[in-house]
């Protein structure tokens, strides 16, 4: 059914590449959805097939086991906006920076906060992506997302935003298709400033150089990072295989060429255990992680 029904559909894929850590192993089948209509249309027939599904953006904030990804792995790439006054309706694929760049072009502001989180407009949806206390939530007027069966557009309310969160991790049934946000008038040059500056005091704090998902943990509250406590547990370069704690950010878990998932799950693992002896807090992962538990794809 898969075959016959998604043109273009690949077997035996490595999503290595396809993801910001560069680690786990292939989907079983994978196709790329370059329009709403395709993306509705893979993820129906994964559903009629009985075949396990998973979506993905631009995997910029998920971590892929080293078995792979059983059933159909769907790409979603529908990438078109419209403008219409100060709303924008964008299709999940958008990949958010470029996006929020020409929106600064056109003296558009509301979402300059998110010119430099990598990652699609639909995975900056389902996990409330957000910088110096702004999240797209806020911005947020409606998602038109699938149940599996039907389409949807609900308001922001309905939806159960919170800090990193949304109903969308918790009902990973939900795919949104696209989403409309509220904007208003701006300076062009004071917004392009605004990312510009932004995008340099990211190179200065955070290891990009290295393959890594951003921030690992969520950060308990403002007032107290996830990098604190794991900088005061002592775990600043602590390595384990190929998965190391970032030199320059501690909440960044990054990966070394050759690095395994299960070398960063090992090291997530022990930074949560030592964070837990040292100050008593639980650490909570961000980084959504794909595959584990499930069937070895074939």
């Amino acid at each position: 059914m898969l075959r016959r029904e998604l043109d273009g559909l690949e077997e035996a894929v490595p999503l290595a590449p396809l993801c910001a850590y560069g680690v786990g192993g292939p989907a079983e089948y994978l196709y790329r959805a370059t329009s709403t209509g395709a993306l509705v249309h893979a993820v129906k027939t994964a559903r009629g097939a009985g075949v396990p599904l998973t979506v993905l953006g631009r995997a910029t904030n998920v971590l892929v086991s080293d078995a792979g990804l059983p059933g159909l792995t769907v790409l979603a790439r529908n990438e078109a906006y419209t403008i219409d006054g100060e709303h924008l309706e964008v299709e999940a694929g958008a990949e958010l920076p470029g996006l929020v760049t020409d929106l600064a072009e056109r003296g558009l502001a509301g979402l300059e906060f998110a010119g430099n989180i990598p990652g699609s407009v639909g995975g900056a949806v389902v996990g409330n992506a957000g910088a110096y206390g702004r999240a797209v939530s806020d911005v947020l007027v409606g998602v038109h997302l699938l149940d599996g069966v039907s389409e949807h557009v609900k308001e922001p309310a309905a939806l159960e935003f919170g800090y990193r969160t949304s109903l969308f991790k918790q009902l990973p049934e939900l795919t949104v298709l696209s989403a409309v946000f509220r904007l208003a008038r701006g300076e062009r040059s004071a917004l392009l400033e605004e990312i510009a500056r932004d995008a340099e005091l990211r190179r200065s704090k955070h290891p990009l150089e290295y393959a890594s998902c951003g921030s690992f943990f969520k950060n308990p509250s403002r007032e107290l990072p996830a990098a604190r406590l794991i900088e005061d547990a002592g775990l600043k370069g602590f390595r384990l295989g190929g998965a190391c704690v970032s030199e320059k950010h501690a909440n960044f878990l990054v990966a070394s060429p050759g690095a395994s998932a299960t070398d960063i799950v090992a090291l997530a693992a022990e930074v949560k255990r030592r964070v837990r002896e040292q100050s008593g807090h639980e650490l909570v992962e961000e980084v959504r992680r794909l595959g584990f538990g499930q069937p070895a794809p074939r």
